[in-house]
């Protein structure tokens, strides 16, 4: 089992702020905390509201996807 930030690989986290690609991150809610995240796919868009899942992390970014798209 990994800590820390890698170990956030897998868990889910709330939109708080929309994540509009690649080059404009948005905000996530995971493990009680705000973190910048940016889209797996990092051509689309994730509105707030939406239930994502941390795929990686890049440059210090929570690297998202919403599993319903």
């Amino acid at each position: 089992m990994l800590n820390g930030v890698q170990g956030m690989v897998g868990d889910t986290a709330l939109v708080t702020r929309e994540i509009r690609g690649e080059h404009s991150p948005g905000r996530v809610r995971a493990r009680g905390e705000e973190w910048f995240a940016i889209p797996l796919d990092h051509e689309s868009s994730i509105p707030v509201g939406t239930s994502v899942v941390v795929a990686d992390i890049e440059r210090g970014l929570l690297v998202v996807y919403a599993p319903d798209s």
